[in-house]
């Protein structure tokens, strides 16, 4: 259940980014007819979404490997020259990949995100 902890802020994050700078950038596009950067924009985040919850793997260390990011979903460790997995209970897995996924789909968001947050600031000035 500690798993939890870093868990829950990051999809709160993601979902955050869908619902601000997601649905506005997706009625931006709309409004515009602009189906092939929608289209581009959605296939590049779920590609990076898959790859980020499935195939990205690094190391922590000599002796420690972590599969999945940004949240870890299993974790191995060196003993005796083998890579042993310990890989956490099924629900953390499945909450893992999902943030995972979410991660990668916001990720093409993220210039919108900062252009919206510079517009503002200057706007402020």
């Amino acid at each position: 259940m500690g798993a939890l902890i870093l868990i829950l802020p990051v999809l709160a994050v993601d979902v955050w980014l869908l619902a601000t700078t997601g649905k506005k950038q997706f009625n931006i596009w709309k409004q515009a007819r602009a189906w092939t950067r929608l289209a581009g924009a959605a296939v590049l985040g779920a590609a990076l979404g898959v790859w980020l919850g499935s195939f990205v793997e690094y190391k922590w260390g000599a002796e420690i490997r972590v599969a999945g990011f940004p949240i870890p979903v299993c974790f191995f460790h060196l003993e005796n020259g083998e890579w042993v997995d310990f890989p956490l209970p099924s629900a953390m897995i499945f909450l893992g990949f999902i943030a995972n996924f979410l991660s990668g789909l916001v990720v093409p968001l993220i210039p919108f995100k900062a252009a919206e947050f510079l517009r503002s600031v200057k706007a402020e000035l």
